[in-house]
């Protein structure tokens, strides 16, 4: 009777371990986080048993002492699309394992995964394994080879077939140390081994201590293969099985576990954790060549390597303001990259090729600025970029958009670069933009006649009336030159500088031979403002747009200048007297108190087209910030920049944001973004950023981190652009009505407006 009740005493006892490991198992699945890993070239053995070490260290018994937990699972995932390494561990332990990870495995970059559920189907054939002997180890010195060999086994794979090599390893503790008396070594061997019957050898004294030079880990390991028929499924285990077998040796090998094929599928779907004991024990340097991490010098398909490593924000950048994208360092839960306006007016500079993200990248700083009521100006060479923001434009703010579409001739909007809001150093400000732009463009035939001569007609234009009373344009400069009748009628009145009329003076002394010399260079340059459509009927409005309402009215301002529609010398052109009327209003805010000039935010994508000014960039970049206007500076390339451009961006524009790079501009701006290298700089994926961020004055050690995606649209994009053109702009007859009537004087037309007239009637 006794004995039947102790014999169930002892069931009752083994069956309530039983219960607890079973609900502690799952608890601990469900807490599992998963990562992706993507992992380093140069990696060794050393390196791999290391990281192992941490795993060991991390891992301890249950709070129970009833079960070694909380493992952690790496698996292994062969597809027709590559080979994979994903890494799951329980969010109790996600820090210490994160951080070993990292620690022991540099480069190594991990991405979070949506979920912790196992991909594809249930595996057709799958097999567990059992170490035959733990009293010695496996044969350490072939651990390279196998990792090749069991990599290069389970890739190429055909359509629908997939291979998984699931680890599931947990620290064992440290053994009593093995000494060099029977007994003690009988006492540590009996800890390690688990073996009292026998005496023990020499040998097998050597091998315990060989066995305990590392840090030793319980483990399961599980291979299992999907594939379209069974025969095809064996075949492929066969491969990676064989390729496990690499490290046996006599008396420790590794072999088929005894649980039917249905039932190990069943457990690697639900990662099934042993109950009474674990199958393997293994050193840290055995368990490194099985794991199938590759290593240095493996060249394989199918493997994805270096690709950039991530770094963490740091603490002191802010988490809100306008929201550049999230962090992409695991375990940071997608921490949000953030400036506020007045460090964003420091200025920004993005660089990476075509399909990277710089656009989606500035859109959704657009919509933020927009949002929040600020002030904006978009310059577009391409036009996606404008649509995007037009999809966009919040309800509240779409009679504050103003499209400035040179394309659209029916209704041009106008732009008067010649309209100034300012008194005479304003006007003589702008007119040496303007000329300064046009020297730029046309620097091969540009000479000092021909900038005394633009420069002389720019000034005389902006200080005088056209002879309906309405302000000049710059399509008026050609007629000024040419047409005498005209030009009497403009020098005449008393409102032209003094300091230009002995230009004049003497211009009106000149033969007509001699006045061609003169104007010759110019004419077939200024004339581009009267010959090309887009250019006559945006900039041959004397009542358009005027650039100062982005600074007073807080104005959305949206310039598509694709090349492929208007030419990449319009465009280039109409960007660079674009940013010259800014400038020029930019510098108006002097006029305003410092605390009343609220923020206002021009992107200029492909920047180096369109600045132009004759003003150096670093001293724009340093007054601009003071007049409360932050430029975010987008470009492709560094080679597209000259010497000087290219250190004042990398001098002065404090927030910089690298996307993917190209090889040679990787190398020179590597030592900024440092720790990242030229390799983590090309490695980047799309969408992914590597952010060196100015806050209080003070440049912050780079992070890394992702873009967001862009948001649905959330109005009619189109509608906002005919609300805007209805708004803004002139029907094409009125504009062309007004050309006429500013060079018609007083006892008849010019020669201009009669020959309009005249085509009309043909």
């Amino acid at each position: 009777m006794l004995s039947l009740i102790l014999l169930l005493a002892g069931l009752l006892l083994a069956g309530l371990v039983i219960m607890a490991r079973l609900v502690e198992a799952g608890s601990w699945r469900r807490s599992l986080k998963a990562y992706r890993l993507t992992l380093p070239s140069g990696l060794t053995i050393s390196d791999v048993a290391t990281w192992l070490g941490r795993i060991a260290a991390s891992t301890h018994a249950s709070r129970f002492g009833l079960l070694p937990l909380p493992p952690v699972v790496l698996t292994v995932v062969a597809t027709q699309a590559g080979i994979r390494h994903e890494l799951r561990t329980p969010a109790s332990l996600e820090s210490a394992v994160l951080a070993g990870l990292r620690s022991a495995l540099p480069g190594v970059r991990i991405d979070e995964l949506p979920d912790e559920q196992v991909p594809g189907g249930p595996p057709l054939v799958a097999a567990e394994a059992r170490l035959t002997g733990i009293r010695r180890p496996l044969a350490i010195e072939r651990a390279e080879a196998t990792t090749a060999h069991l990599l290069a086994s389970i890739f190429p794979l055909g359509s629908g077939e997939e291979v998984r090599l699931e680890w599931i390893m947990t620290g064992a503790g440290t053994p009593a140390p093995v000494r060099s008396d029977s007994a003690a070594a009988s006492g540590a061997l009996q800890e390690l081994l688990g073996n009292t019957d026998r005496a023990v050898d020499s040998d097998e004294l050597r091998a315990a201590r060989l066995k305990q030079r590392d840090p030793l880990l319980h483990a399961v390991v599980r291979l299992g293969v999907v594939a379209s028929n069974r025969p095809a499924a064996w075949r492929l285990f066969g491969l990676g099985w064989g390729a496990l077998r690499g490290m046996n040796a006599p008396h420790a090998m590794i072999v088929r576990g005894l649980l039917p094929s249905f039932v190990v599928a069943n457990r690697m779907q639900r990662r099934t954790l042993p109950v009474l004991r674990w199958p393997l024990l293994l050193g840290t340097s055995e368990l490194a060549g099985l794991l199938g991490i590759p290593l240095a010098g493996l060249h394989l398909p199918g493997l994805s390597r270096g690709t950039a490593r991530q770094l963490p924000p740091p603490i002191s950048l802010p988490t809100s303001g306008v929201v550049l994208g999230e962090s992409n360092y695991a375990g940071l839960g997608n921490r949000p990259l953030a400036l506020d306006s007045r460090d964003r007016l420091r200025h920004m500079w993005t660089i990476g090729p075509t399909g990277v993200g710089k656009s989606t990248l500035l859109a959704n700083l657009i919509v933020q600025d927009m949002a929040a009521g600020r002030g904006v100006v978009v310059v577009d060479p391409k036009g996606d970029l404008v649509t995007d923001v037009l999809d966009r434009v919040p309800a509240n703010r779409r009679d504050d958009v103003v499209l400035l579409d040179p394309s659209a001739t029916d209704r041009p909007v106008g732009l008067n670069v010649l309209d100034l809001v300012g008194g005479e150093h304003a006007r003589e400000l702008a007119v040496d933009h303007l000329v300064h732009v046009m020297a730029s463009l046309w620097a091969s035939s540009f000479g000092p006649r021909t900038a005394d001569v633009l420069r002389n007609s720019l000034l005389t234009l902006t200080h005088t009336r056209a002879a309906d009373g309405s302000a000049h344009t710059l399509v008026e400069l050609p007629e000024l030159l040419l047409n005498p009748r005209y030009r009497s009628f403009v020098t005449r009145q008393a409102t032209v500088p003094p300091t230009v009329r002995p230009f004049w003076t003497a211009y009106e002394q000149m033969s007509d031979n001699e006045r061609t010399q003169v104007i010759g260079p110019s004419m077939n340059k200024v004339r581009s403002f009267t010959t090309r459509t887009a250019l006559r009927l945006m900039l041959g409005q004397s009542h358009g747009f005027r650039l100062s309402e982005v600074f007073t009215h807080r104005r959305i301002l949206l310039v598509p200048l694709t090349s492929g529609v208007l030419g990449a010398d319009t465009a280039a052109l109409l960007g660079s007297l674009l940013m010259a009327g800014l400038w020029s209003a930019t510098q108006g805010r002097v006029t305003v108190a410092a605390e009343r000039r609220h923020p206002v935010f021009i992107y200029l994508d492909e920047f180096q087209n369109f600045m132009r000014l004759d003003v150096e960039l670093a001293e724009m970049l340093a007054a601009a910030r003071g007049y409360g206007v932050g430029l975010v500076l987008s470009h492709q390339f560094l080679s597209q920049l000259t010497p000087e451009v290219k250190a004042a961006v990398l001098g002065t524009v404090r927030t910089q944001v690298a996307f993917s790079l190209e090889l040679e501009d990787a190398r020179a701006v590597a030592p900024r973004f440092a720790p990242l290298t030229a390799d983590d700089l090309t490695g980047l994926s799309a969408y992914e950023i590597a952010l060196r961020a100015s806050v209080g004055a003070t440049t912050l050690p780079p992070a890394t981190g992702r873009t967001l995606a862009l948001t649905p649209a959330t109005t009619d994009g189109a509608a906002v652009a005919k609300l805007s053109q209805q708004r803004y702009g002139v029907p094409r007859t009125d504009v062309e009505a007004g050309l006429a009537a500013r060079i018609t004087v007083e006892g008849g037309q010019t020669k201009l407006g009669r020959d309009r007239r005249a085509g009309g009637r043909r």
